[in-house]
């Protein structure tokens, strides 16, 4: 989605994101950066089931003990950081790159 901005002006680009996390000024060229949170990784998660029964039926009775393993799979691992940086020349975006491990 960072594309959608390329060619805009720049007063555009904070009227839509707001106030970039930080501003680099250098050799006529601006970047706009912002920071972040991106996708949920993905986890996996082992489990343990432990399972006691008893039943009785006619003229006998049983106990039972039984025990599961098995794996979740999710996003519980939490959302990791990701910066979108905007280069400005000229008061246009001219490209934007992603950076970080959330950013997928």
């Amino acid at each position: 989605m960072p594309g959608v901005f390329v060619g805009r002006s720049e007063a555009e680009l904070v009227s839509a994101l707001g106030v970039p996390t930080r501003v680099y000024d250098q050799d006529g060229r601006r970047v706009l950066s912002y920071d972040g949170a991106g996708a949920a990784q993905p986890a996996v998660v082992p489990s343990i089931g432990l399972g006691f029964g008893r039943s009785s039926f006619g003229w006998g009775s049983a106990t039972g003990v039984g025990i599961g393993t098995g794996l979740t799979f999710g996003s519980f691992g939490g959302s990791q950081p990701c910066t979108t940086s905007y280069e400005i020349r000229d008061g246009l975006v001219l490209g934007a790159t992603r950076s970080g491990p959330g950013c997928g």
